[in-house]
């Protein structure tokens, strides 16, 4: 996908953080499209980074019928996409289903962007100054 986008279409973007995207057949290859060009006659690509973290979104017609998180891997030798399962199967990004719709939850070198999109994260809370705001008001009154 990114290696032959790369070379073959005029604007490609990089994925970010949070964004939902599809996969989408072009000139015979899968690309990644964002959600809303799945269906348009000319989408434009985006790139998945190595390493970059993602949450496949199978319909009940695809199979697994669950959510599955996975990392993308861009081979160089040879240059192919593959995708990594948290079980540990590697799969080709080529034979992934057309119209899978994957949500993006890390993308590496920007990891504290991704945080909230972790099932595990907690808020950070601000502590309010209230000795401060306290010693303003005593010194009001």
């Amino acid at each position: 996908m990114c290696w032959y986008s790369a070379d073959h279409a005029a604007n490609v973007s990089q994925a970010e953080a949070g964004q939902r995207l599809g996969i989408r057949k072009v000139h015979g290859r899968n690309w990644a499209v964002s959600e809303s060009d799945l269906h348009k006659q000319s989408p434009a690509p985006v790139c998945l980074i190595d390493k970059t973290t993602v949450l496949f979104r199978f319909s009940e017609l695809q199979k697994p019928a669950l959510d599955m998180e996975a990392v993308f891997r861009m081979r160089t030798d040879p240059k192919d996409d593959v995708v990594l399962y948290s079980d540990g199967r590697e799969i080709a990004f080529e034979s992934l289903p057309e119209n899978l719709v994957f949500d993006v939850l890390v993308v590496p070198g920007k990891e504290e962007l991704s945080a909230p999109l972790k099932p595990d994260h907690r808020p950070t809370t601000l502590a309010e100054p209230s000795s401060r705001l306290e010693s303003q008001l005593a010194r009001v009154f």
